[in-house]
């Protein structure tokens, strides 16, 4: 069964993770909000056991991050691959059998851009298949503390689930972007058992996580990845 173990020190890591992969997110305590982007993601890729990296294209020690509505796809084992957020949603994706991995920066843009479809189709290009493939969330904006304009539903029409989105001030609703990213992860095949979505809200848990709809531009960044053992 999938969950979260809470080293000490900070951040946390996928339990029920597929042998040969190890996946987790970082949290204030490990990551505080005034850490600069390049060592919060040094202490990233240490919490996944990743002191020096060496891989094609990527100098020893390196991390690789993703910008906004982006993923990184890799098969290279031993290569830390991670995202930056601060509501958005983080998503890894692997097929262990395959030897693929991705991770998934999907905020509102992103998923209207089916960017869970687009990463899916690179990870298939790479012999995985949604039937072996599992999904872990990182933390991100919960529904309740997210409340968007009318043209965000817009441009999110045809994928959101019933249960994302629910009426709020006026015209305005309060939306699960998770939510619409794992009905894409469903219609494309990956099975509910295989997906682990641990319901942590940025907004809510300010002790825990940085959030850049509570804290504006003083947030600094969570940052989720996964590596695939050597």
């Amino acid at each position: 069964m999938s969950g979260l173990l809470w080293p000490e020190g900070g951040g946390a890591l996928f339990t029920g993770v597929p042998e040969g992969v190890v996946a987790g997110f970082t949290t204030l305590s490990l990551v505080p909000d005034e850490l600069e982007a390049d060592a919060g993601a040094r202490r990233l890729a240490e919490l996944l056991g990743a002191t020096v990296v060496e891989a094609r294209d990527v100098a020893p020690g390196e991390v690789v991050v993703s910008g906004f509505g982006d993923a990184v796809v890799t098969t290279e084992r031993g290569l830390v691959v991670a995202i930056a957020t601060a509501d958005c949603v983080p998503i890894v994706l692997v097929d262990a059998a395959a030897g693929a991995l991705a991770v998934v920066h999907a905020g509102w843009r992103g998923t209207a851009a089916r960017v869970v479809d687009a990463a899916l189709d690179a990870l298939e290009a790479c012999g995985a298949r949604p039937g072996r493939i599992h999904a872990f969330f990182g933390p991100s904006i919960s529904r309740e503390a997210y409340e968007v304009g009318p043209e965000v539903l817009a441009a999110l029409d045809g994928t959101l689930p019933p249960e994302a989105a629910v009426p709020g001030r006026g015209d305005r609703s309060f939306l699960d972007v998770a939510a619409c990213n794992e009905a894409a992860l469903h219609r494309r095949g990956v099975s509910a058992e295989r997906i682990a979505r641990p319901y942590l809200c940025t907004f809510g848990e300010a002790d825990r996580f940085s959030s850049y709809r509570r804290d504006g531009s003083a947030a600094g960044r969570i940052f989720t990845g996964a590596r695939l053992l050597p």
